[in-house]
């Protein structure tokens, strides 16, 4: 546990030409107030970069007269800290992406005040734009020569090594929280922001220290483990070569699991207890747990001391954001996909490298051979007689991915939720180069029971996402054959076909003319996904990159 809960550090040990981005006004008081009003008291040269203008997400809609409001309350909240110099960069709230624009952005500010600390949002924040400002940082700061990285959380705590007693700033700290009046109407972030200060100092014995910020420190070292992940950025969005920075290739490469649970604390020690036996561990195993109310999270951190806890405020976030944030926070060159209700063999890890690290660099993706009650066994024969094969979707529930490549293609949308994330991602994927292999001689076995599972929020996603999906990614011919699909090969399906194996590789839709027939008020649920379909239309239209690759297969197929 001591990773966990490292040691005091000296604030005046820092450098003091400081450079700050905050994604939104206000974010900086937050994440490193405390540290911001040290640094000003000993005279430190410190400038804050806003990067968006604040105004997503105001209740009452009135966005022109809220970004000059966002802007004076965050220039009184530097003046409380003794701060003034401060940039507005304006960009729209909500809509940061990790993309090279936003690299090349952040890396002229950095180039334009030349700092030796910087300070920023860390990958492992909740909101997008958080993480995608974390992003562009870290990418920038490659080329930055020596510049310090201090990453905070504002959300919730940051997993840290290394933490600062900013006891004596709190105050200042406070009013400066003070000043965010058209925020304190909505949300009590003074009483946030101090649980969040106090909860550290449970860990820190030492006397008078009642307040702590905590921060993932990133030297150049740890700078270099997200250099593939920006390479492939670079390329992806400028179309050009970045330079190598592995010096060749690493056979076995380090993985990390990360898993997304919910209220299934028997079955996640089961895989945990899966994962420690492993013929080779895991370097990391980070567990994204959704609020659960049975225990999840108090249990992991006493019986699991090596898993790194990432504790959602609440469980309104889907699949899809919880396994985004555990994504965000691996620095190793592999991750693996797991559901919290699998286990896996002891040399599932090894085995699934060694396959992945055979394959060409643009296998991005070993998706194993998901076994599960009530599996046809025709199933498990026709997937085997397959053999390997290149798909257009990989099982989310048991998978080894480059890290690089899932950051390039910008992890899950979250505007999906929950289900057919994993062929949405891999559309991208696909359109970046990538591929997906289908290996059936690694197995994960996975508690829940074959095919899509019953029920109306099933139901509901299911076919909502799948129409969203294919809306930014299926070529126009595809679209166009996507209704007779519908009706051909989902609506008049037989079970007998599903049992025979006759649909080996379309798991998403095993089960779907079954779950029509049995769930209560089905052809509502599915008027409701049509008109969620329509109002998504804009956004799906945005996004469309029409996927041209050969593995590509409509859902149906």
């Amino acid at each position: 546990m001591k990773a966990l809960f490292p040691p005091l550090l000296d604030p005046g040990s820092l450098p003091s030409r400081v450079l700050v981005f905050a994604p939104h006004a206000d974010d900086e008081v937050f994440g490193c107030g405390g540290m911001l009003a040290m640094h000003a008291e000993r005279g430190d040269a410190v400038r804050v970069v806003v990067l968006t203008d604040g105004v997503a997400g105001d209740p009452d809609g009135k966005t022109s007269d809220l970004a000059e409001t966002r802007r004076r309350e965050s220039l009184a909240a530097g003046e409380k800290l003794g701060l003034a110099d401060y940039r507005f960069l304006g960009l729209s709230d909500g809509a940061l992406s990790g993309d090279g624009a936003l690299v090349e952005t952040v890396r002229t500010e950095m180039e334009d005040f030349g700092p030796e600390l910087v300070y920023g949002p860390s990958p492992e924040e909740m909101h997008p734009d958080h993480r995608a400002a974390s992003r562009a940082l870290i990418a920038a700061s490659l080329r930055a020569k020596g510049a310090r990285l201090l990453l905070y959380g504002i959300n919730g705590q940051v997993t840290a090594n290394a933490i600062f007693d900013t006891t004596r700033a709190w105050e200042k700290k406070r009013a400066a929280i003070g000043c965010f009046a058209s925020q304190l109407e909505y949300h009590d972030l003074l009483v946030k922001a101090e649980a969040v200060d106090r909860a550290r100092t449970v860990n820190v014995d030492v006397d008078g220290v009642d307040y702590v910020e905590g921060f993932a420190d990133l030297g150049p070292a740890d700078l270099a483990a997200y250099a593939g992940s920006v390479a492939r950025l670079l390329k992806s969005v400028h179309g050009r070569e970045a330079p190598s920075v592995s010096g060749g290739r690493v056979d076995l490469p380090a993985a990390t699991a990360v898993i997304s649970t919910w209220n299934k604390l028997d079955v996640v020690r089961e895989n945990l207890d899966s994962l420690r036996a492993q013929t080779r561990p895991f370097e990391s195993i980070v567990v994204v747990d959704n609020a659960s109310t049975d225990g999840t999270s108090e249990a992991i951190a006493a019986e699991y001391p090596e898993v790194r806890l990432i504790v959602m405020p609440n469980a309104a976030y889907g699949a899809c954001e919880t396994f985004n944030i555990g994504f965000a926070s691996v620095t190793t060159p592999l991750l693996a996909i797991l559901d919290d209700d699998v286990t896996l063999p002891p040399e599932w890890l090894e085995k699934a490298t060694e396959r992945l690290m055979a394959e060409p660099e643009t296998t991005a993706v070993l998706s194993s051979e998901v076994i599960e009650p009530g599996m046809p066994e025709s199933y498990i024969e026709a997937s085997a007689a397959a053999g390997d094969r290149y798909m257009s979707t990989f099982r989310g529930c048991g998978s080894l991915a480059k890290t690089d490549a899932l950051r390039a293609a910008e992890f899950y949308d979250e505007r999906l939720f929950i289900y057919g994330n994993e062929r949405d991602l891999t559309c991208r994927l696909l359109n970046l180069g990538y591929r997906v292999l289908q290996h059936p001689a690694v197995r994960t076995y996975h508690k829940t029971p074959f095919g899509m599972q019953m029920g109306k929020r099933s139901l509901y996603f299911h076919a909502r996402n799948a129409w969203l999906s294919m809306l930014k990614y299926a070529p126009l011919g595809d679209l166009a054959a996507m209704p007779w699909k519908v009706i051909t090969k989902v609506l008049l399906r037989r079970t007998s076909k599903e049992a025979e194996g006759d649909v080996t590789d379309a798991t998403g839709t095993i089960g779907i003319g079954r779950s029509i027939r049995e769930t209560p008020g089905a052809f509502w649920i599915l008027f409701k996904a049509a008109c969620a379909v329509l109002w998504n239309v804009p956004y799906c239209l945005k996004h469309r990159r029409p996927v041209r690759a050969e593995d590509f297969e409509l859902p149906l197929s």
